[in-house]
């Protein structure tokens, strides 16, 4: 996800997804021009449910940010 749109940085939204229960790495170490400005979700043996209401938790994080 491109955090630079958002106007905030991959470790302040990383930081701050994590405190809403969102797992989201930055790629800050996966290369200097671009990648800085990304975040991966990584889940890995996660039940189908959690996974199918990411994208309305997401959205309800951002929108509180704005």
């Amino acid at each position: 996800m491109d955090v630079d749109a958002l106007g905030r940085s991959a470790p302040d939204l990383s930081a701050t997804l994590a405190d809403h229960k969102l797992a989201a790495t930055p790629m800050t170490a996966w290369g200097e021009r671009v990648a800085p400005r990304y975040i991966r979700f990584v889940y890995s043996r996660e039940p189908v449910q959690p996974l199918a209401q990411l994208g309305e938790r997401l959205r309800a994080v951002l929108e509180q940010l704005s």
